[in-house]
């Protein structure tokens, strides 16, 4: 059982988050003195861990943001400490067999606190995000069908995903100082199943000039659940079978309560901007962000290989074929019989250009308040088992 006047700091800090600022949270001095033995944090993995879109932009390349929860944790909720130290590596678009190659190198010694997002890019969720809910490049029914069997097969075999993890985690092991602690986060599953109202509703950026539409029948939803829940099974599994000083942190069900999903019952979407939202929706505008410039920005260059990379190449794909095709802020992509360029190579090296609005880029990644449930839960989870050093460990 947690202490209550943890709980009541927690809670209030939480609250707070939403709508204050980063580091200026009120229990910083509190909760001092839980923490002092991490003084190495560190945090590696893919857009989940980065946070895509929630806040301030930290870094162009790998997409790092000010309100993901590695930074609420190094910034409010693991307590000031002036000699903590922290290693944010995470990179949007990132497998964990990348992550292995290019993050866990650059790792320092020593860490006392190490979090690991991995998994999503391994199975593919970009294509299944675009073959069954956006269409960013014209996907038929078929399509999105094979995307969901191929990343099915990529978590059930344990050549594929659990090989990855329990690889990455074992490369980070020797990074750790003697009684620190990895924490492994999962995924949220994407949507509500309990009506049907949905059904009718389709997200296809090009619906208003191609015929084929998905929609977000009850069956898709399930299936999309269905496949977040299994590559979470094996997290927990790998996690589990890699030893003391592992442990995972799932907020599935945490997103679930909160009614955080697409698709909640009742809700008729697009509700982009639903308080208790914890994923980004095309339109979602945070508090403190201009909506008109979310919505009508469009242009600027993404990191090739990143979330958002991926899918402006599948919009200029499209383009490429249809260059008759525009973007309209109201309507999506419409037919204008306007020929012209089609956007291509970005500016700079390694990029893309991006033709959509500025809201599009974060779609289906937490939101700041589904941060937040991340980094309280690990937190709570701190103190309640401790560090690593299993014979100081006390249940608080």
């Amino acid at each position: 059982m947690l202490p209550r006047s943890f709980l009541l700091l927690l809670t209030a800090a939480l609250a707070t988050s939403s709508s204050g600022t980063l580091g200026q949270f009120p229990l910083e001095a509190p909760l001092s003195t839980h923490f002092p033995w991490i003084q190495r944090l560190a945090s590696i993995g893919d857009s989940y861990s980065a946070g895509l879109g929630a806040g301030d932009r930290l870094d162009f390349y790998c997409s790092r943001y000010a309100k993901s929860y590695p930074n609420i944790l190094h910034a409010s909720l693991l307590g000031h400490n002036k000699n903590r130290t922290h290693q944010f590596l995470s990179c949007s678009g990132q497998t964990s067999t990348e992550i292995l190659e290019t993050q866990v190198p650059a790792l320092s010694d020593d860490l006392d606190l190490l979090t690991i997002s991995a998994g999503g890019n391994d199975i593919g969720l970009s294509p299944i995000l675009s073959n069954c809910v956006y269409q960013f490049y014209m996907a038929s029914e078929d399509d999105c069908k094979t995307s969901i069997q191929q990343a099915a097969q990529r978590v059930a075999s344990k050549d594929q995903l659990y090989k990855n993890i329990t690889a990455l985690i074992a490369a980070a092991k020797p990074r750790m100082s003697p009684h620190g602690i990895i924490y492994v986060t999962g995924y949220a599953s994407f949507f509500g199943v309990d009506d049907d109202t949905c059904d009718g509703v389709t997200w296809a950026v090009w619906s208003t000039v191609e015929s084929s539409k998905q929609y977000l029948k009850l069956e898709l939803r399930h299936a999309l659940n269905t496949l977040v829940r299994a590559v979470n099974s094996v997290l927990g599994e790998v996690v589990a079978d890699s030893g003391p000083g592992v442990r995972f942190v799932d907020y599935d069900a945490h997103i679930q309560a909160r009614r955080g999903r697409y698709c909640e019952a009742g809700v008729a979407e697009p509700a982009p901007n639903r308080a208790a939202l914890a994923f980004y929706e095309w339109d979602t505008v945070d508090h403190g962000e201009n909506a008109r410039a979310m919505r009508n920005r469009t242009g600027g260059d993404v990191p090739r290989g990143s979330f958002e990379g991926d899918i402006a190449e599948r919009i200029n794909k499209t383009l490429k074929k249809h260059p008759e095709w525009e973007f309209d802020p109201e309507k999506g992509f419409v037919n204008k019989t306007k020929a012209g360029d089609v956007g291509g190579e970005g500016a700079v090296e390694n990029t893309i250009h991006w033709l959509l609005p500025d809201s599009w880029k974060r779609v289906f990644h937490l939101r700041p308040e589904g941060h937040e449930v991340v980094a309280g839960l690990l937190v709570e989870d701190l103190l309640r088992n401790g560090d690593g050093r299993a014979e100081e460990r006390v249940e608080l």
